[in-house]
């Protein structure tokens, strides 16, 4: 999931239609700083809402974000599913998968056993194709990745790059309370029938998924 610096998200009051320009970098001032609140016109099921996202010198940019397809370690023959359940979201009580910003200084590995952690309480065994490691100069390691998937919300989507890895894990999924609910454990052929209907899935899911299973 998306979350503020706080570990939690933030929603968003959608403004009227007189709203000219997709980005709209906005300056405060704390203290003796200047801080840029940059921000990126998204869709929000009812209107738009100007939703700031990370900047650097005024320039809104992607937010990086890690996601996660969690196969069964037992069976192999099934992933986790779960529904948004962020109360006054547009996409409260859609099917997801495990998904969230992508801190700075961690692996696809770390990342990716973080967030399955914190939202279904599942321990990752094993993620796949997380990545060669370079280190051209002392101290200055550098990952080659090859993801299972990417997306990135354009136009009135948020713009998450979200890269989503396959990993293993083990455990009785539980939801975050106020986050997630229904996650379970479910066989390929029904997510495959599931993915007939876009409009019960996140944007991202659903693109990862049809990609992962090669629709």
């Amino acid at each position: 999931m998306l979350r503020a610096e706080s570990g939690r998200s933030v929603h968003y009051r959608a403004r009227g239609a007189g709203c000219a320009s997709v980005l709209e970098p906005r300056w405060r001032r704390t203290g003796r700083s200047r801080v840029n609140d940059a921000t990126h016109r998204v869709w929000v099921g009812g209107g738009y809402a100007d939703v700031p996202v990370a900047s650097m010198r005024g320039e809104a940019l992607v937010v990086p974000t890690i996601a996660a397809i969690v196969v069964e370690e037992s069976a192999r023959d099934r992933i986790l599913l779960q529904r948004r359940d962020k109360p006054r979201e547009a996409t409260r009580g859609l099917l997801e998968i495990p998904m969230g910003r992508w801190r700075a200084g961690e692996t696809p590995a770390v990342a990716v056993a973080r967030e399955v952690e914190e939202e279904t309480g599942l321990t990752v065994t094993a993620v796949l194709d997380a990545g060669r490691r370079y280190e051209t100069a002392p101290k200055w390691p550098n990952l080659v990745l090859s993801p299972a998937a990417i997306t990135l919300g354009v136009g009135g989507a948020y713009p998450a790059l979200v890269l989503a890895f396959t990993c293993l894990a083990a455990g009785v999924p539980r939801a975050e309370e106020g986050w997630t609910c229904e996650p379970r454990w479910v066989p390929i052929p029904e997510v495959e029938r599931l993915l007939e209907d876009p409009g019960g899935f996140t944007g991202p899911a659903h693109g990862i998924l049809t990609a992962w299973l090669g629709r």
